[in-house]
């Protein structure tokens, strides 16, 4: 009897101590690590013209087919190194290693400076890119980066923080700024690693131009967060889009589907 008094004592501890599981959670570039990082993302993205016979006819005679389907997929692998620490603010250089993508070619690195959480990127250094490319790049490069701000907060197992993020999507002659809605939930916590789930919604909140708009999409995913290196090691997400955007002669329907796949893998700098 004393045994059975025993065991169910341990294991209500032991549950009390799984649901108590918390951690420290702050996203953010450490000094003197590099960080290598591994993205893979499959596209596809599904155009359909809504107009008359005319006008359907002299997409088909300049070659554009209804709908158009284009299917991609983009690779990158980049490292990139943090220096010393001096006050509030270190160095950070990144280089991409691997990339599909012809503008930013393999060997193309940015440098800059890592201040309170906000990176600052200073220069260009490419094999191809012009500087006209470069001053363009840079302040993107550098918005890009600091586009999302995650909360500094203590996180149990089983609770959600919300984020909300803006995004701007060109299309044609048209900039599309929509709003990210995402909801971050710890699921476990095991070997200092927190396992959390990602779901995301978009919402359209405004256009460049007055053309009746209609948008909706969802995102599902996970990541995996070092809670000794304060950053994500694994992400993944797959998400769905449909636009629909009445022009002056025609309509376009819009069914984008990605899957985004990330790794990072993350070292102490050799000295």
């Amino acid at each position: 009897m004393k045994k059975t008094y025993l065991l169910i004592i341990l294991t209500l501890a032991t549950s009390y101590s799984r649901g108590q599981k918390k951690i420290d959670f702050k996203v953010g570039y450490l000094p003197n690590f590099n960080y290598t990082l591994t993205q893979e993302q499959i596209s596809e993205n599904n155009v359909t013209y809504i107009a008359s016979d005319e006008i359907i006819q002299n997409l088909k005679n300049n070659g554009i087919k209804n709908p158009t389907i284009i299917k991609d997929t983009s690779f990158l692998k980049s490292v990139s190194k943090t220096g010393e620490l001096n006050g509030n603010e270190f160095p950070i250089a990144i280089e991409l290693l691997e990339s599909n993508n012809p503008t930013l070619v393999s060997g193309t690195k940015f440098f800059g400076t890592w201040i309170d959480g906000k990176t600052k990127i200073d220069s260009i250094s490419s094999p191809t890119m012009t500087e006209e490319k470069k001053r363009i790049l840079l302040p993107a490069m550098e918005s890009m980066m600091n586009q999302i701000e995650y909360p500094n907060k203590k996180i149990k197992v089983g609770e959600s923080f919300e984020q909300k993020n803006p995004m701007s999507l060109p299309i044609a002659e048209i900039t599309i700024e929509m709003e990210i809605n995402s909801i971050y939930t710890l699921k476990k916590v095991e070997n200092e690693i927190g396992y959390f789930d990602l779901d995301q919604v978009y919402t359209l909140k405004s256009a460049t131009k007055d053309y009746e708009m209609e948008m909706d999409g969802t995102g599902k995913g996970h990541i995996d967060y070092d809670m000794e290196k304060q950053f994500f090691t694994k992400f993944y997400l797959e998400m769905e889009m449909n636009l629909k955007t009445e022009l002056e002669i025609f309509s376009i329907e819009l069914q984008t589907k990605s899957i985004t796949s990330q790794t990072t893998e993350i070292k102490k700098a050799s000295r």
